[in-house]
């Protein structure tokens, strides 16, 4: 059984919520995002299917946070929070998680 999943990983500004971060203030809060995007495989349909996308969309999402937070692929991160999990048209799910930090 194979699950096919590709994410990506964004910084943006918790005080202005406007455009990616690209210089940083000391003590600034700052929200991290990661985007997960899950496919479901090819040969089970329905439910079931959609269920196990939005779990390979969960693993990219939270694996391209820990290595946007500078933990590594395999670390455990705590203290993240989901934002939207949607289904697309296509079966596949994109899940994004944010966690707020301090710089």
């Amino acid at each position: 059984m194979m699950m096919t999943a590709i994410g990506y990983a964004m910084i943006w500004s918790a005080l202005n919520g406007a455009g990616p971060l690209t210089s940083g203030v000391r003590g600034e809060v700052v929200s991290i995002r990661a985007v997960g995007v899950g496919y479901p495989p090819r040969h089970l349909r329905g439910v079931r299917a959609t269920l196990m996308a939005q779990r390979a969309a969960e693993v990219v999402a939270v694996a391209d946070l820990a290595r946007r937070l500078g933990y590594g692929r395999k670390a455990r991160v705590r203290g993240f929070r989901y934002v939207s999990a949607s289904v697309r048209p296509d079966g596949s799910v994109e899940v994004v998680v944010e966690k707020r930090v301090r710089r």
